[in-house]
């Protein structure tokens, strides 16, 4: 039975590595304007990004699902560093669980909520662009939404973890601490897509080599 259970938490594991990569890569690609790198976004240029878009609605969407597999990579990361690098891991998953929390909340609230708005008739749509502005502002409760850097900043600490207790080889958590360092911008999609393909480089190997090679507490992943 336990050999079971631990097939399937391997297995999930390893598919939350190989399909994050792949959702927020294609997510990040397909915003327009790609090649900006102003961090600089008023109403009128958030409303022309997503009005009629219905590809980048969907790439959205493919976002909200990613939240439950970014926990499932902070939890597998806690139990991986759980003897060598506890502090790490722990302090690490719990920031970057709770990140993941906030970035369901900033996809439903910014991004599916918009989509819904698109539907409208033009002259309805254009009324409500005061109330598109006071989203985009954070206005309200949606100040929650200036607490989304915990999500890179808790996988930046748990890959430092890793890359200094070399449970991981470093071939892998060195893309995934850069990758993790980079998602830290000021919502910049160019540098969100490079540091998913350097989270990629790291992630996709290691869910081969879990699938291959499950990690056994005691022990450190084959280099």
């Amino acid at each position: 039975m336990n050999k079971t259970l631990n097939r399937i938490q391997t297995g999930g594991a390893a598919l939350a590595f190989l399909l994050y990569p792949l959702c927020a890569g294609f997510a990040f690609a397909v915003h327009p304007n790609l090649l900006s790198l102003s961090p600089d976004h008023n109403v009128q240029d958030r409303i022309a990004e997503f009005h009629g878009n219905g590809l980048l609605h969907f790439g959205h969407a493919l976002m909200v699902l990613t939240v439950p597999l970014l926990i499932t990579i902070a939890v597998h990361f806690m139990n991986l560093l759980e003897t060598k690098a506890p502090w790490w891991g722990f302090t690490g998953g719990l920031l970057a669980i709770g990140g993941a929390v906030i970035l369901a909340v900033d996809k439903g609230a910014l991004c599916l909520t918009p989509s819904a708005f698109d539907s409208l008739p033009e002259d309805q749509f254009r009324q409500l662009t005061p109330g598109i502005e006071a989203m985009f502002s954070y206005k309200g409760w949606l100040w929650i939404l200036w607490l989304l850097p915990l999500l890179p900043v808790g996988f930046i600490l748990q890959t430092v973890g890793m890359v200094r207790s070399g449970i991981v080889s470093r071939r892998l958590s060195l893309p995934m601490l850069a990758g993790s360092i980079l998602m830290a911008n000021p919502d910049i999609d160019l540098i969100g897509l490079i540091a998913t393909i350097f989270l990629a480089a790291g992630f996709i190997p290691y869910a081969l080599q879990l699938l291959e090679n499950p990690p056994i507490k005691t022990n450190t992943l084959r280099r």
